[in-house]
């Protein structure tokens, strides 16, 4: 008889653990594609924080309707501000929309602090892919010092 191919039982024993590898080494590669969804998202969220220390600095005292640096309070910096002066460019993904965006700079005894609101939406599903809100639901204003 000649032995040249495999067995039933041998070709079965190999898909069963090809099958087994696969189960244990499938969700690894899900989490770590989903991993790194997520950090682009809060690069693209660090680099709109820089953007808008760039913005405070470039537009000094026109960043209030008062005229001064002497201010506390805070500024609202719009997704469409940082556009405008050229400081970030639209999220990559041409799916994905992170226009939403907004940056509060709050002056307060001459100490400078940056928040955001960040929600990028889905626009095939309207579904919110990635969301981070620090920004508390008061408005802005600003007193001279």
């Amino acid at each position: 008889m000649n032995k040249k191919g495999f067995t039933l039982i041998e070709l079965i024993a190999t898909i069963v653990i090809m099958a087994l590898i696969l189960i244990m080494v499938v969700p690894s590669i899900i989490a770590l594609v989903n991993n790194n969804e997520k950090k682009a998202y809060e690069y693209y969220a660090d680099s709109l924080i820089e953007a808008a220390e760039i913005y405070v600095g470039r537009e000094k005292e026109d960043i209030t309707s008062l005229g001064t640096l002497n201010f506390t309070g805070c500024v609202d910096i719009t997704y469409q501000d940082l556009i405008n002066a050229d400081l970030i460019k639209p999220y990559a993904d041409e799916n994905i929309d992170c226009s939403d965006a907004k940056i509060r700079y709050t002056k307060k005894n001459n100490k400078e602090t940056y928040t955001m609101n960040l929600v990028c939406l889905d626009n095939s599903t309207y579904k919110i892919v990635y969301h981070i809100g620090k920004i508390p639901n008061t408005a802005c204003t600003v007193t001279a010092d």
